[in-house]
């Protein structure tokens, strides 16, 4: 039993930074989609990806040492179909007339094996229906194509990273866990007869997502700065070949900042009329009340509000914090006033974040300061 109880431990351990990285499409898309992703969806997706989560370390751990695998003999895959089953008629100790036989049948790696690779797939086969909304024959073809993928998995050592296979390519699991998908489907009904249908999730999700959260802003600045990230990578192998003079002036910090919010947050945002990259895919934009172009004065004040006075007064903050060492009493004072200053407006603006966040508001004080507001794009049709 401990070899199933230590991939669950495994996957609790690493699901919370793994389960980011593996719903990170899926928050794009329904941001996407619906504007919107919702609790109760948000508690499904995240259930599957850590049912997926712990049934992929069924199949993999524990990893042994690759010295130990290269000394391993034994067979590789096992193409008989119903061996299994073969095996317990023949090694069972059950008889059908003997109750007092039952629990210990039921002991036997001989029942347990086909039965927990049944139950695999159990749980796979109720989101399939359920969530998802495949048919029976389409959940029967995924349900094949996972248990295929756990089984080459195995067969390729871990992919390739082990000289062999560690654990037996069998033809036979590929049969229980599809029969597994099968009887989940089957049974989802049972299990998702309380919850709302995949319909009224997502009528419940487009509904809320006329209504631009924080999160979905934020969300639309994440993709934002990944974006930027790369293109300033892209570009940094071509600062090379500007005059010396220019090559200096981009390498301090705040001119390269500086320069990649005017250039993406304020020309790019006027000539795609306030939107951006990240704003395009959760479907947001920024405008001005009563003109359909927003004027680049605008996207000055809001940017300039927001990523260079922030950038700026954390500079100065970090600079006056370690400059406090001076022995000038005077220069002191002048650290002192600074750093109090540039500490208290960073602490306004984190008040307005809080504040926005607990009456539900997504209007901030840089959106207030330009006379702009975030509005969504998304249609009120599915």
């Amino acid at each position: 039993m401990s070899s199933y109880i230590f991939p669950i431990k495994a996957a609790v351990l690493t699901f919370p930074l793994l389960a980011l990285v593996i719903t990170a499409p899926f928050l794009i898309y329904y941001y996407r989609k619906y504007g919107q992703l919702g609790k109760l969806r948000s508690v499904i997706l995240y259930s599957f990806v850590f049912y997926l989560l712990c049934a992929y370390y069924l199949v993999i751990l524990p990893l042994p040492s690759i010295s130990e695998v290269a000394q391993l003999t034994g067979p590789r895959y096992e193409l008989e179909l119903f061996r299994p089953w073969q095996q317990f008629m023949d090694q069972t100790v059950l008889q059908l007339n003997d109750p007092s036989s039952y629990l210990p049948a039921i002991k036997q790696s001989v029942f347990l094996e086909p039965v927990f690779n049944i139950f695999l797939l159990f749980p796979f086969g109720v989101y399939c229906r359920y969530y998802f909304k495949f048919s029976f024959g389409k959940t029967i073809l995924v349900s094949l194509c996972l248990s295929l993928f756990f089984e080459v998995t195995q067969l390729s050592g871990l992919y390739f990273i082990y000289p062999r296979s560690y654990r037996l390519f069998d033809v036979n699991d590929l049969l229980h866990n599809t029969v597994g998908g099968m009887i989940g489907f089957i049974c989802a009904p049972l299990f998702t007869f309380f919850l709302p249908t995949r319909n009224e999730l997502d009528s419940e999700s487009l509904v809320k997502g006329q209504r631009v959260s924080l999160l979905r802003r934020f969300v639309a600045t994440a993709i934002d700065w990944v974006v930027l990230g790369f293109f300033s990578t892209f570009l940094s192998m071509f600062v090379g070949f500007l005059p010396t003079s220019l090559r200096t002036l981009v390498s301090y910090p705040i001119v390269s900042f500086t320069l990649e919010v005017i250039v993406y947050f304020m020309i790019c945002m006027y000539f795609w009329n306030g939107q951006t990259i990240g704003k395009k895919i959760v479907r947001i934009k920024v405008v001005e009340k009563d003109r359909q172009h927003l004027r680049f004065s605008s996207l000055m004040k809001r940017y300039s509000a927001f990523y260079l006075l922030l950038y700026g007064l954390l500079q100065i903050f970090q600079f006056t914090m370690t400059h406090l060492t001076t022995t000038n009493h005077t220069i002191f004072i002048a650290y002192v006033t600074l750093g109090f200053i540039s500490l208290g407006i960073l602490l306004l603006f984190l008040f307005n974040l809080l504040y926005a966040l607990i009456r539900r508001k997504s209007r901030l004080f840089h959106d207030k300061a330009s006379h702009t507001y975030t509005i969504s794009t998304l249609k009120k049709e599915v």
